[in-house]
């Protein structure tokens, strides 16, 4: 090749084939290429045991969780949205330091951590890219798909005091209790597990100093906050080869209690108001049958009308539901007086009007007593029961 390509240069042409500048080049990139990796393994080996779990034994990690505020609470897919804080706090004596090389204008006393230290990693690079030591992970497993974080920062005291904070938006599963509709309680759990750690690894100690609640958002309109509490629990996890491993849990529990005065106004009322109107037709004596017949249908079908519209605010749920038992006593009271009204319309005809008449009067206060009875017994069997 080199043959052919001097044989098409013609004769007396003069050719200047300079090769230092290309090896030159060549020998910059290499050097600052055997520069950077020197480097690059340098920091692995000084960040390589940091980042490792301090010790040998098992890490007690301090845990305090913030609800900021809850956003949502879906009851038909039993499912929560939130903003939330959480806190974590362990010993790395290998982080110690001395506060002097960091510039700090006051001393540090030993043992105060309730200011700000002088070692401090806020933001999602800082964090993870320029903090080289270890911290512990933890998932929400009941979490649906994966927290957006808003925030983070890691705190370093020269004793080797480590705090991770962060701020997170997340929606998670949690098992509800529907039972006493539409003036139930709720206490929604939220799962913690350290990632990959087990217990002999990992302890998640809950600190009190370092919980909270919301204290300006008060939740959403149809809730009132109650409580925050936390818990540690250690729990099995089992693997596809039947083998398990017991890890450590957080638990925290968010207590809410529902606001029913609109369920209260916008269902519960209209619908007793449109029974009531049905109960006229003992009013009636000279009405015929079919006449008393229509108006009890029509109290029934808007009554049904009415139900169908309010289905949205009805949890669906397997078990029956206070709210569900009020729907159904008050479509059995307005059938029983289309009944009653169709057996004393056959009495009066073939034995004693009279009679029909009587029942009638007895009828306009033992169809409200009745109603007013079976909603007490309901309400009085939910909450007694669960």
């Amino acid at each position: 090749m080199l043959e052919s390509a001097v044989s098409l240069v013609p004769e007396g042409t003069r050719v200047n084939v300079r090769m230092a500048p290309r090896t030159s080049l060549t020998a910059l990139v290499a050097s600052v290429l055997v520069f950077l990796l020197s480097n690059l393994a340098v920091a692995q080996d000084v960040a390589g045991p940091l980042k490792q779990r301090p010790g040998d034994g098992s890490i007690d990690v301090l845990v305090g969780f913030n609800l900021v505020s809850l956003t949502d609470v879906s009851e038909k897919d039993e499912t929560i949205d939130f903003d939330g804080a959480i806190y974590l706090e362990w010993m790395d004596p290998r982080l110690a330091y001395d506060p002097a090389s960091t510039g700090a204008r006051e001393a540090w006393t030993p043992g105060d951590y309730s200011k700000a230290p002088p070692r401090i990693y806020q933001g999602k690079f800082a964090v993870e890219e320029q903090y080289a030591g270890w911290r512990p992970h933890l998932l929400i497993p009941n979490g649906i798909g994966d927290r957006s974080v808003t925030n983070m920062a890691i705190s370093i005291w020269p004793d080797g005091r480590v705090a991770y904070s962060e701020t997170f938006y997340a929606k998670v599963e949690t098992p509800m209790d529907l039972r006493k509709f539409p003036f139930d309680v709720q206490d929604l759990e939220i799962f913690f597990h350290p990632f990959i750690y087990q217990r002999d690894e990992i302890v998640l100690v809950p600190d009190d100093r370092l919980a909270g609640t919301w204290n300006q958002n008060l939740g959403i309109a149809d809730w009132s906050r109650e409580s925050v509490s936390m818990l540690e629990r250690p729990i099995q996890i089992a693997y596809f080869d039947d083998s398990k491993s017991e890890i450590s849990e957080f638990v925290v529990t968010v207590r809410i209690q529902r606001e029913p005065t609109h369920l209260l106004i916008s269902i519960i009322f209209p619908m007793i108001l449109l029974v009531s109107l049905t109960w006229c037709v003992f009013w009636m004596d000279n009405e015929t049958l079919s006449n008393r017949i229509n108006i009890t249908f029509i109290g029934i079908l808007s009554v049904v009308a009415y139900y169908f519209v309010i289905l949205d605010n009805v949890p669906e749920v397997s078990y029956l539901t206070l709210m569900d038992a009020f729907v159904i006593a008050t479509f059995l009271i307005l059938a029983a007086g289309v009944v009653l009204i169709i057996v004393m319309e056959s009495v009066a005809r073939k034995h004693d009007a009279a009679f029909s008449h009587k029942v009638d009067r007895i009828c306009r206060w033992a169809f409200p007593s009745a109603y007013a009875l079976t909603t007490a017994i309901l309400a009085a069997v939910f909450f007694n029961a669960y």
